[in-house]
C-alpha cells in the first residue's frame, strides 16, 4: 500500500471535515504503518477527544503506546477499552500481553484472561486470541503438555495480518521444547509440505516464506530456512511497513537461533529492541524460543540491559 498517498488523500478528506473521528484515526492508522509512533499517538488521541467512546480507537492508542514501550499508559487505554466493551475481547487480550511484554508476569496476564472468561465466550473471541494465548502463556511456564491439551481443542491456523502459523508448526515448536525430536521432525514436515503449496499459491505472501524458514529450520535444512527467512523480510521490510515488517525480523532471528547463528540472531534482536516494537527485554526472559541464547555474552548483555 501507498501510505504516502493514503495519508495525502485522508488531509484533503479531513480539512473539509476537521471534526470527524474516522479521519483523524485514519490518518494516525497510517502513520503507524510509516514508523511514526510518537504522531500517531498524538492524532489518535485527538480522535479520541472527539469520540471518546470509541472502543477501535481506544484500543489503537493502547497498542501505540505499547508499541512505544510506554507500558503505564497502554494499560490505561487497555483498562479504558474493556470498561467500554466488557463483552468483547481485544482488550482482556491486549492487556494480557501487555503484562507479559511489561513485567514479563505470565501470572499477571493469566488473571486478565480468567477474567476475559467470566464476560465473553472462546467461540465469540475474533481469531481465538485468548486461546492462543493461553497455549503461549503454557509455554512460557514450561507447561508443555498443558499446552498441547489446550491447543487440541483449537485446531485452527493462526491467520492474521501480521503473522500465518499453521496448527502443524506450533505442535513442532512445543514437541521441540519438550525435546521429542520424533514427533517435531514430523510436525516440522507436514508444516514444511503444507506451507510450501502455500508459497506456491501466492509467492508475494511475506507470511509464508517467514513461516516455511522456521519449518526448514526445524527439519535442518540451514540454507533454505535462511534463504525462506531473509526473503520475507525482502518481501516486507520495516521501512515499508513499521509495523507487520517487525514480525518478519523476529521470524529471522528465529530462524538464526535454530540453524545455529547465534550472532546472526542477536543482531536481529538488538535491532528490534532498537525501534518502536512489540519485542520486549521481558519477553526475551521468558520465550522459550531463545533459550539456545542463554549463554551467549551478548545475549546476557541484552537481557540485563533493562526493558
Amino acid at each position: 500500500m501507498d501510505y504516502d498517498r493514503a495519508l495525502e488523500q485522508f488531509a484533503i478528506a479531513q480539512k473539509s471535515q476537521p471534526n470527524n473521528s474516522v479521519l483523524l484515526a485514519g490518518i494516525g492508522f497510517v502513520q503507524r504503518r510509516q514508523g511514526k509512533f510518537e504522531k500517531a499517538a498524538a492524532t489518535l488521541e485527538k480522535a479520541l477527544e472527539l469520540d471518546p467512546r470509541s472502543t477501535t480507537i481506544t484500543g489503537n492508542l493502547g497498542e501505540t503506546f505499547m508499541l512505544l514501550r510506554k507500558y503505564p499508559e497502554a494499560k490505561r487505554y487497555y483498562e479504558r477499552e474493556t470498561s467500554l466493551s466488557p463483552d468483547l475481547s481485544g482488550g482482556y487480550s491486549s492487556k494480557a500481553l501487555l503484562y507479559l511484554r511489561w513485567e514479563g508476569s505470565t501470572e499477571r496476564a493469566r488473571a486478565v484472561l480468567e477474567e476475559a472468561l467470566q464476560n465473553i465466550k472462546l467461540a465469540e473471541d475474533p481469531g481465538v486470541g485468548i486461546a492462543n494465548l493461553l497455549v503461549n502463556i503454557d509455554v512460557f511456564d514450561g507447561n508443555y503438555q498443558e499446552a498441547l491439551d489446550r491447543l487440541s481443542l483449537k485446531s485452527e491456523d493462526i491467520d492474521n495480518q501480521f503473522d500465518f502459523i499453521p496448527n502443524a508448526l506450533r505442535y513442532a515448536r512445543i514437541y521441540g521444547y519438550m525435546n521429542k525430536k520424533d514427533l517435531a521432525e514430523k510436525y516440522y514436515d507436514d508444516a514444511r509440505s503444507f506451507l510450501e503449496s502455500k508459497v506456491e499459491e501466492d509467492p508475494e505472501d511475506a507470511r509464508f516464506h517467514s513461516s516455511l524458514g522456521i519449518a526448514c529450520a526445524g527439519l535442518g535444512h540451514k540454507e533454505d530456512a535462511i534463504r525462506e527467512g531473509k526473503l520475507g523480510v525482502e518481501l516486507l521490510p520495516v521501512t515499508k511497513e513499521a509495523m507487520r515488517g517487525l514480525w518478519r525480523v523476529e521470524n529471522l532471528a528465529r530462524i538464526y537461533v535454530m540453524v545455529g547463528k547465534f550472532d546472526a540472531a542477536i543482531d536481529q534482536l538488538e535491532f528490534l529492541l532498537s525501534t518502536p516494537g512489540w519485542m520486549s527485554i521481558p519477553l526475551l526472559r521468558l520465550n522459550p524460543a531463545w533459550d539456545p541464547l542463554r549463554d551467549h555474552p551478548r545475549f546476557k548483555k541484552l537481557i540485563g540491559s533493562g526493558k
